[in-house]
Protein backbone atom coordinates (compact mmCIF):
# COMPACT_ATOMS: atom_id res chain seq x y z
CA UNK A 1 0.00 0.00 0.00
CA UNK A 2 1.60 3.26 -0.94
CA UNK A 3 2.30 5.98 1.79
CA UNK A 4 0.86 9.62 2.27
CA UNK A 5 2.74 12.08 2.03
CA UNK A 6 0.54 14.15 4.47
CA UNK A 7 1.51 12.13 7.20
CA UNK A 8 5.15 13.69 6.96
CA UNK A 9 6.81 15.28 10.23
CA UNK A 10 10.10 17.58 10.33
CA UNK A 11 11.62 18.72 13.20
CA UNK A 12 14.61 20.56 13.71
CA UNK A 13 16.96 21.63 16.88
CA UNK A 14 20.13 22.85 18.04
CA UNK A 15 23.10 20.30 19.04
CA UNK A 16 24.70 20.76 22.15
CA UNK A 17 27.69 18.40 21.13
CA UNK A 18 28.35 18.49 17.39
CA UNK A 19 27.07 15.75 15.75
CA UNK A 20 24.98 14.15 18.66
CA UNK A 21 21.14 14.29 18.07
CA UNK A 22 19.15 17.00 20.02
CA UNK A 23 15.59 15.84 21.24
CA UNK A 24 13.27 17.92 19.45
CA UNK A 25 9.97 19.15 20.96
CA UNK A 26 8.05 21.01 18.29
CA UNK A 27 7.48 19.92 14.90
CA UNK A 28 7.80 22.28 12.09
CA UNK A 29 5.26 22.31 9.45
CA UNK A 30 7.15 21.31 5.93
CA UNK A 31 6.03 21.69 2.13
CA UNK A 32 8.31 19.45 -0.24
CA UNK A 33 10.70 18.10 2.13
CA UNK A 34 13.90 16.20 0.81
CA UNK A 35 16.54 14.45 2.36
CA UNK A 36 19.41 13.50 -0.73
CA UNK A 37 22.20 11.51 -0.18
CA UNK A 38 25.12 12.72 -2.28
CA UNK A 39 27.74 9.98 -2.92
CA UNK A 40 30.51 10.11 -4.69
CA UNK A 41 30.83 7.15 -6.77
CA UNK A 42 34.63 6.35 -7.41
CA UNK A 43 34.68 3.93 -11.19
CA UNK A 44 37.01 1.48 -12.50
CA UNK A 45 37.80 2.73 -15.63
CA UNK A 46 41.50 1.30 -16.35
CA UNK A 47 42.53 -0.05 -19.13
CA UNK A 48 41.97 -4.34 -18.97
CA UNK A 49 42.39 -5.99 -21.97
CA UNK A 50 38.59 -5.74 -23.07
CA UNK A 51 36.48 -2.49 -25.31
CA UNK A 52 34.67 -1.21 -21.90
CA UNK A 53 34.52 2.03 -19.78
CA UNK A 54 33.93 0.52 -16.41
CA UNK A 55 34.75 -2.36 -14.39
CA UNK A 56 33.59 -1.59 -11.11
CA UNK A 57 31.84 0.92 -8.94
CA UNK A 58 32.94 1.86 -5.54
CA UNK A 59 31.10 4.19 -3.30
CA UNK A 60 33.64 7.15 -2.00
CA UNK A 61 33.09 9.88 0.28
CA UNK A 62 29.32 11.07 1.24
CA UNK A 63 27.15 13.79 3.09
CA UNK A 64 23.23 14.55 2.74
CA UNK A 65 21.42 17.24 2.11
CA UNK A 66 17.85 18.53 3.23
CA UNK A 67 15.34 21.11 1.31
CA UNK A 68 12.04 22.17 2.08
CA UNK A 69 9.76 25.35 2.17
CA UNK A 70 7.70 26.35 5.11
CA UNK A 71 5.70 28.93 6.11
CA UNK A 72 6.35 31.67 9.01
CA UNK A 73 5.24 30.46 12.54
CA UNK A 74 6.28 32.70 15.26
CA UNK A 75 6.86 29.90 17.58
CA UNK A 76 9.62 27.40 15.37
CA UNK A 77 11.23 29.63 12.35
CA UNK A 78 13.19 31.05 15.35
CA UNK A 79 14.93 27.37 15.09
CA UNK A 80 15.77 27.79 11.30
CA UNK A 81 16.97 31.83 11.59
CA UNK A 82 19.45 30.98 14.47
CA UNK A 83 20.38 27.99 12.44
CA UNK A 84 21.62 30.52 9.68
CA UNK A 85 23.03 33.36 11.48
CA UNK A 86 24.34 31.24 14.43
CA UNK A 87 24.48 33.91 17.24
CA UNK A 88 23.49 32.91 20.92
CA UNK A 89 19.78 33.41 21.51
CA UNK A 90 19.08 36.59 24.27
CA UNK A 91 15.47 36.07 25.97
CA UNK A 92 14.19 38.95 27.73
CA UNK A 93 10.42 39.26 29.77
CA UNK A 94 8.14 41.79 28.42
CA UNK A 95 5.72 40.77 30.69
CA UNK A 96 2.08 39.17 30.29
CA UNK A 97 4.00 35.42 29.14
CA UNK A 98 5.36 37.24 26.03
CA UNK A 99 9.12 37.19 25.79
CA UNK A 100 11.57 38.50 22.67
CA UNK A 101 14.42 36.64 21.59
CA UNK A 102 17.36 38.70 19.55
CA UNK A 103 19.47 36.57 16.85
CA UNK A 104 22.58 38.09 15.72
CA UNK A 105 25.57 36.77 13.14
CA UNK A 106 27.94 34.44 15.31
CA UNK A 107 31.13 36.43 15.35
CA UNK A 108 33.84 33.84 17.10
CA UNK A 109 36.75 33.51 15.88
CA UNK A 110 38.77 31.24 17.86
CA UNK A 111 35.95 28.47 17.04
CA UNK A 112 35.64 29.35 13.43
CA UNK A 113 32.57 31.45 13.92
CA UNK A 114 30.43 28.78 13.17
CA UNK A 115 27.03 28.56 13.83
CA UNK A 116 25.67 25.78 15.84
CA UNK A 117 24.46 22.29 14.32
CA UNK A 118 21.35 20.85 13.98
CA UNK A 119 19.67 17.78 14.15
CA UNK A 120 16.86 17.55 11.34
CA UNK A 121 13.92 14.48 11.93
CA UNK A 122 12.01 13.78 8.55
CA UNK A 123 9.31 11.42 9.35
CA UNK A 124 7.85 9.98 6.13
CA UNK A 125 6.29 7.25 7.14
CA UNK A 126 8.43 5.05 5.05
CA UNK A 127 10.99 5.58 7.26
CA UNK A 128 11.92 8.25 10.05
CA UNK A 129 15.19 9.65 8.41
CA UNK A 130 17.80 11.66 11.16
CA UNK A 131 20.46 14.06 9.91
CA UNK A 132 22.56 15.47 12.30
CA UNK A 133 25.35 17.44 12.51
CA UNK A 134 23.44 19.69 9.79
CA UNK A 135 24.21 23.23 9.47
CA UNK A 136 22.49 25.55 7.05
CA UNK A 137 23.22 26.40 3.89
CA UNK A 138 21.09 29.19 3.12
CA UNK A 139 17.31 30.77 4.27
CA UNK A 140 15.67 32.58 1.74
CA UNK A 141 12.69 34.13 2.03
CA UNK A 142 10.07 35.10 -0.42
CA UNK A 143 6.24 37.45 -0.24
CA UNK A 144 4.41 38.69 -2.26
CA UNK A 145 1.22 41.39 -0.93
CA UNK A 146 -1.26 38.21 -2.23
CA UNK A 147 0.16 35.20 -0.61
CA UNK A 148 2.11 33.71 2.66
CA UNK A 149 5.30 34.76 3.61
CA UNK A 150 7.58 31.01 2.69
CA UNK A 151 10.90 30.33 3.47
CA UNK A 152 12.66 27.81 1.38
CA UNK A 153 14.98 25.47 3.81
CA UNK A 154 18.67 23.98 2.28
CA UNK A 155 20.79 22.06 4.83
CA UNK A 156 24.13 20.11 4.46
CA UNK A 157 24.69 16.87 7.06
CA UNK A 158 26.15 13.99 7.88
CA UNK A 159 25.08 10.51 6.49
CA UNK A 160 21.14 10.10 7.15
CA UNK A 161 20.26 7.25 9.78
CA UNK A 162 17.09 5.99 10.51
CA UNK A 163 15.69 6.43 13.91
CA UNK A 164 12.31 5.40 15.63
CA UNK A 165 9.33 7.07 14.80
CA UNK A 166 7.89 10.05 16.42
CA UNK A 167 4.97 11.39 18.10
CA UNK A 168 3.55 14.66 16.18
CA UNK A 169 3.72 17.59 17.91
CA UNK A 170 2.93 20.70 15.78
CA UNK A 171 3.55 24.31 16.41
CA UNK A 172 0.36 25.75 17.57
CA UNK A 173 0.84 29.36 16.11
CA UNK A 174 -1.04 30.97 13.10
CA UNK A 175 1.16 30.70 9.51
CA UNK A 176 2.43 34.53 8.56
CA UNK A 177 0.45 35.64 5.58
CA UNK A 178 2.47 38.75 3.61
CA UNK A 179 -0.17 41.89 4.14
CA UNK A 180 1.22 41.45 7.70
CA UNK A 181 4.64 42.72 7.01
CA UNK A 182 5.07 45.76 7.87
CA UNK A 183 8.14 47.45 5.89
CA UNK A 184 10.50 50.41 6.43
CA UNK A 185 13.02 52.26 4.84
CA UNK A 186 15.04 54.99 5.83
CA UNK A 187 12.78 55.00 9.25
CA UNK A 188 9.63 55.68 7.40
CA UNK A 189 6.91 53.12 6.47
CA UNK A 190 7.16 52.07 3.09
CA UNK A 191 3.14 51.03 1.43
CA UNK A 192 4.50 50.47 -2.03
CA UNK A 193 6.43 47.27 -1.76
CA UNK A 194 4.46 44.99 -3.93
CA UNK A 195 6.54 41.83 -4.02
CA UNK A 196 10.02 41.25 -2.03
CA UNK A 197 12.48 38.39 -1.40
CA UNK A 198 15.67 37.61 1.40
CA UNK A 199 18.29 35.29 0.99
CA UNK A 200 20.51 34.83 4.17
CA UNK A 201 23.61 32.51 2.62
CA UNK A 202 25.83 30.86 4.04
CA UNK A 203 27.97 28.40 1.49
CA UNK A 204 28.22 25.65 3.76
CA UNK A 205 29.85 22.67 2.53
CA UNK A 206 31.40 19.67 3.87
CA UNK A 207 35.33 18.95 4.63
CA UNK A 208 36.23 15.48 4.10
CA UNK A 209 39.34 13.67 5.53
CA UNK A 210 40.96 10.34 5.26
CA UNK A 211 39.49 7.28 7.76
CA UNK A 212 35.50 8.02 7.00
CA UNK A 213 32.93 8.09 4.40
CA UNK A 214 31.18 11.03 6.49
CA UNK A 215 32.46 14.31 6.73
CA UNK A 216 34.86 15.30 9.47
CA UNK A 217 32.47 18.77 9.63
CA UNK A 218 30.10 20.98 7.54
CA UNK A 219 31.62 23.91 7.41
CA UNK A 220 29.81 27.26 7.11
CA UNK A 221 31.47 30.33 5.17
CA UNK A 222 30.73 34.10 5.99
CA UNK A 223 27.48 35.28 5.65
CA UNK A 224 26.05 37.10 2.52
CA UNK A 225 22.18 38.89 2.38
CA UNK A 226 20.82 39.83 -0.59
CA UNK A 227 17.25 40.12 -2.32
CA UNK A 228 15.23 42.13 -5.15
CA UNK A 229 12.12 44.56 -3.92
CA UNK A 230 9.04 45.21 -6.69
CA UNK A 231 8.48 48.81 -6.11
CA UNK A 232 4.45 50.42 -7.04
CA UNK A 233 5.64 54.26 -8.67
CA UNK A 234 4.02 56.99 -7.35
CA UNK A 235 4.78 60.72 -7.30
CA UNK A 236 8.68 61.52 -5.65
CA UNK A 237 9.61 58.14 -5.22
CA UNK A 238 13.09 57.67 -4.21
CA UNK A 239 14.03 54.29 -5.15
CA UNK A 240 15.61 54.50 -8.45
CA UNK A 241 17.70 57.08 -8.04
CA UNK A 242 18.53 55.50 -4.56
CA UNK A 243 19.51 52.09 -6.86
CA UNK A 244 21.62 54.17 -8.87
CA UNK A 245 24.15 56.12 -6.20
CA UNK A 246 25.68 55.40 -3.19
CA UNK A 247 22.97 55.12 -0.83
CA UNK A 248 22.97 52.60 1.84
CA UNK A 249 19.77 53.16 3.63
CA UNK A 250 18.20 51.53 6.69
CA UNK A 251 15.81 48.51 6.19
CA UNK A 252 13.36 46.98 8.83
CA UNK A 253 11.13 44.07 7.89
CA UNK A 254 8.67 42.88 10.31
CA UNK A 255 6.41 40.10 9.88
CA UNK A 256 3.30 40.31 12.51
CA UNK A 257 1.20 37.26 13.17
CA UNK A 258 -2.70 38.65 12.34
CA UNK A 259 -3.94 36.77 15.42
CA UNK A 260 -1.22 37.43 18.42
CA UNK A 261 0.49 39.75 16.88
CA UNK A 262 3.83 38.24 18.12
CA UNK A 263 6.57 39.09 15.04
CA UNK A 264 9.56 38.30 13.67
CA UNK A 265 11.83 40.90 12.68
CA UNK A 266 14.64 41.38 10.30
CA UNK A 267 16.95 45.00 10.57
CA UNK A 268 19.32 45.95 8.10
CA UNK A 269 20.82 48.99 8.78
CA UNK A 270 22.32 49.70 5.74
CA UNK A 271 21.00 48.25 1.96
CA UNK A 272 22.26 49.40 -0.87
CA UNK A 273 19.71 48.93 -3.46
CA UNK A 274 21.07 48.12 -7.38
CA UNK A 275 19.48 47.71 -11.07
CA UNK A 276 16.61 49.10 -10.91
CA UNK A 277 13.98 48.70 -13.75
CA UNK A 278 11.35 50.12 -14.74
CA UNK A 279 8.50 47.91 -15.71
CA UNK A 280 4.91 48.61 -18.02
CA UNK A 281 3.97 45.27 -18.30
CA UNK A 282 1.24 45.90 -15.84
CA UNK A 283 -1.52 48.69 -15.90
CA UNK A 284 0.58 50.87 -13.22
CA UNK A 285 4.55 51.70 -13.24
CA UNK A 286 6.52 49.27 -10.87
CA UNK A 287 10.46 49.36 -10.35
CA UNK A 288 12.39 46.47 -9.60
CA UNK A 289 15.16 46.78 -8.08
CA UNK A 290 17.96 43.98 -6.50
CA UNK A 291 19.68 45.00 -3.08
CA UNK A 292 22.39 43.29 -0.78
CA UNK A 293 22.72 44.16 2.85
CA UNK A 294 26.02 46.16 3.83
CA UNK A 295 28.33 44.93 7.01
CA UNK A 296 27.74 47.23 10.13
CA UNK A 297 27.95 47.40 13.32
CA UNK A 298 24.34 48.33 14.50
CA UNK A 299 23.55 44.86 12.97
CA UNK A 300 26.38 43.11 14.89
CA UNK A 301 24.41 42.57 18.35
CA UNK A 302 27.65 40.13 19.27
CA UNK A 303 30.77 42.28 17.98
CA UNK A 304 32.71 43.02 14.86
CA UNK A 305 30.51 43.59 11.69
CA UNK A 306 27.14 41.82 10.50
CA UNK A 307 24.47 43.14 7.43
CA UNK A 308 21.56 41.73 9.91
CA UNK A 309 19.63 41.03 12.84
CA UNK A 310 16.85 39.51 13.68
CA UNK A 311 14.23 40.07 16.60
CA UNK A 312 11.49 37.55 17.63
CA UNK A 313 8.33 38.31 19.76
CA UNK A 314 6.54 35.49 20.80
CA UNK A 315 5.29 33.08 24.14
CA UNK A 316 8.33 31.34 24.28
CA UNK A 317 10.60 31.53 27.35
CA UNK A 318 13.38 29.68 26.83
CA UNK A 319 16.37 30.63 23.75
CA UNK A 320 16.38 28.84 20.67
Amino acid sequence: MPYMKANTLFGIAAESTYGTAASISTMTPIQTPKISPTIKWLPANDLRGSPVTTYDQVTGVRHDTFTGKSYLFSDVTPNLIRSVLGGVDTVASVGASIWTHTIGLINQPNTGSQPPSYTLLLDSVDNTYQMTGSRAVDLALSFSADAVVEATLNYTGNISTTVASVSANESTQTFIPAWGCAASISGASVAVVEKMTLDIKRGTAPIFTLGQQGPYVNFAGPIGVTGSLTFIVEAGEPYYADALTHSQLPMVLQFIDPVTNYYIQFTMSKVQLMEPVIDTGQAYITIDAKYEAVANSVDAVQGGFSPISCLVRNGVSTAY
